[in-house]
């Protein structure tokens, strides 16, 4: 189109494409102002394009961090529903041995050392092991928690055989205290895989 307003240009002269006032516009300002306009049309369909590929590589992304984390995914899942299940034996035992009037007699020094060794089978766990490692730190650790447990039945185990009744309350307490720890520290580890999961299914929602 240049090409041939130049060669009119050439062939007829200046008049019949610029005003015979000074003041009044050119045909070559008009062209050059419209250039503008063309040149903003052309580019909406740059940056048009541009965005889908960001929009895109983005998707793809999530798609990415999507299958590369499932398998954290899927612990985070398991550990929540293991740990509110543990949770609610525990805080049954808790319930009871708070209130339990305990003979001072070997039996309950006995059923003490029972039921902590039974406390540290039950949330002695992998899965647990894993979600410190693999997606957040609680505020007490696993191996804290397993430490503390087994100090305590170290301590009951010691009254039992040194014949040592009267310190049926201090076992009592013992049982207590460390069901209250651990009902602590599987809320912590309940709430952080829920955190987790609630996050994974943010990102991945255009997945589903």
């Amino acid at each position: 189109m240049i090409i041939v307003i130049s060669f009119l240009r050439v062939l007829y002269g200046r008049e019949p494409f610029c005003a015979s006032g000074p003041e009044e516009h050119c045909l070559r300002e008009w062209m050059s102002a419209l250039g503008g306009w063309v040149a903003v049309g052309a580019a909406i369909p740059t940056v048009w394009f541009l965005s889908r590929q960001v929009r895109d590589a983005e998707k793809q992304h999530r798609t990415m961090v999507s299958i590369q984390t499932r398998p954290t995914y899927m612990l985070a899942k398991k550990a929540a529903e293991t740990s509110a299940n543990i949770r609610v034996q525990c805080e049954e035992t808790l319930g009871r041995w708070q209130v339990a009037k305990l003979p001072q007699n070997f039996d309950s020094l006995r059923s003490a050392i029972e039921r902590l060794k039974f406390l540290r089978d039950l949330v002695d766990r992998t899965e647990f092991v894993r979600v410190q490692t693999e997606i957040e730190f609680t505020h007490m650790r696993h191996e804290q928690l397993i430490s503390s447990i087994e100090e305590a039945t170290r301590g009951v185990e010691r009254d039992f055989e040194e014949i040592n009744i009267e310190r049926v309350p201090i076992a009592r307490e013992a049982v207590v205290g460390s069901h209250k720890n651990a009902v602590m520290y599987l809320q912590q580890v309940h709430d952080i895989c829920n955190s987790y999961v609630s996050d994974f299914d943010r990102i991945t929602e255009h997945l589903r």
